[in-house]
């Protein structure tokens, strides 16, 4: 922690080599800013690259709005939660926009070079809902306008179990839908609008690499996002 004007701000390392640290620095040094300047986001997005790579300032620009980006490349639910508190809660946005949980995913893979094993697909599936479960609890506790989102459609054959991921981003966008509902909180759709119809293949020519949008595929989520919040009265 240092300490501030008002008395103390979190600061947030893991004892292991993980994705979340990678902007570390950047963000306490960026989160003192505004502790220390008493300025509250207005909308403040946290996440994964998703997250990281989204030139927000493109798709929302307003001189009444101050939009925040706490995306890392990398990140998992399992590290976001952790973070939560640091680079979201202690920053008092008015709304947090969550993008979490593709990442996990990677386990269903393994790792042949490390020797790992796949690790099975309910196991991964129960951690990333119960770290996400944990996320909204953090947020209802300290009062913050949470926001969630769905995972997006991906088109990655090389992947050795392509058919497993694309199972988990339904499930995990089934159950995420629901929590939100359950939870009275807003649910953002990304996947519905990204997809062909009937299909869980990407629209052509919205990512760049399967996984990740381009500009044409952050066009469809600003959209969406816009839409969505302004049904909820909220304009962004």
């Amino acid at each position: 922690m240092i300490s501030t004007d008002e008395g103390y701000m979190r600061l947030e390392y893991f004892s292991e080599n993980v994705a979340a640290d990678r902007r570390r620095k950047e963000f306490d040094i960026k989160n003192h800013a505004l502790c220390y300047t008493k300025q509250k986001p207005d909308f403040l997005f946290i996440g994964d690259s998703i997250t990281e790579y989204w030139e927000l300032n493109a798709y929302f620009r307003s001189g009444d709005h101050l939009i925040v980006n706490r995306g890392i490349a990398g990140d998992t639910t399992k590290y976001l939660k952790k973070r939560f508190y640091t680079d979201a809660v202690q920053l008092r946005p008015r709304y947090c926009i969550l993008g979490i949980g593709i990442n996990d995913s990677i386990e269903l893979e393994g790792d042949y070079w490390k020797r790992l094993e796949p690790t099975p697909y309910c196991q991964v599936v129960e951690t990333a809902k119960r770290n996400i479960t944990e996320i909204i609890r953090q947020a209802k506790e300290e009062n913050i306008s949470l926001i969630l989102t769905s995972l997006l459609p991906t088109y990655i054959p090389i992947l050795m179990d392509e058919r497993s991921r694309k199972n988990y981003i339904k499930d995990m966008n089934t159950w995420i839908a629901e929590t939100a509902n359950n939870n009275n909180l807003i649910f953002v759709n990304y996947y519905a609008t990204m997809i062909f119809p009937g299909t869980d293949k990407p629209l052509d020519r919205i990512t760049y690499d399967g996984l990740h949008p381009n500009a044409k595929g952050y066009q469809i989520m600003a959209g969406v996002l816009r839409d969505t919040l302004k049904k909820h009265e909220i304009l962004i």
